[in-house]
């Protein structure tokens, strides 16, 4: 199964990218569907973002998780409001960084004490463009509260 979502993005980036534009920039809308990896699941959604400025980013996603055993299954729904601060540095094709999460996790199922509520979420990163309308996105995120943790997602930021 992780194979086969790998190469789905993988796939996908080669099509899209075939167009050009600049990197990360004021007015650039960016699209990534992601899939990650945390201490409970393996969440996938997808993510967009606007940028503002040349460094500033804000947009959106929403990740869905679930998990479970023969007895009992549970699923969590994340959506939430993003801001990104990216730095300028001098290594070709490559756009780090840094920014907030703030959303809404909503659980169902049987998970005792948990509940739904709010999050922040601090998170780090980087793109990678194969392409300037193409590029592979890993974000590593840390979370408190109900939902602590790190974890990441990963994914392909298409140039829309």
């Amino acid at each position: 199964m992780k194979k086969g979502i790998f190469v789905f993005f993988l796939m996908a980036a080669l099509i899209v990218g075939l167009g050009y534009s600049k990197m990360f920039e004021k007015g650039g809308k960016y699209l990534t569907p992601q899939v990650g990896l945390n201490s409970y699941a393996i969440p996938v959604g997808v993510s967009f973002g606007f940028g503002i400025t040349d460094n500033v980013e804000v947009g959106g996603s929403m990740l869905y998780l679930s998990w479970g055993d023969e007895l009992y299954n549970y699923a969590v729904v994340t959506p939430s409001a993003e801001a990104f601060y990216h730095f300028k540095v001098n290594v070709k094709n490559l756009d780090p960084f840094a920014g907030l999460n703030i959303g809404y996790y909503y659980f169902t199922g049987d998970l005792g004490s948990f509940s739904s509520g709010l999050f922040l979420s601090p998170f780090v990163g980087a793109r990678y463009y194969f392409s300037p309308k193409t590029a592979a996105m890993l974000k590593l995120y840390f979370s408190a509260g109900q939902l602590s943790g790190v974890g990441f997602v990963g994914g392909v930021t298409f140039q829309i």
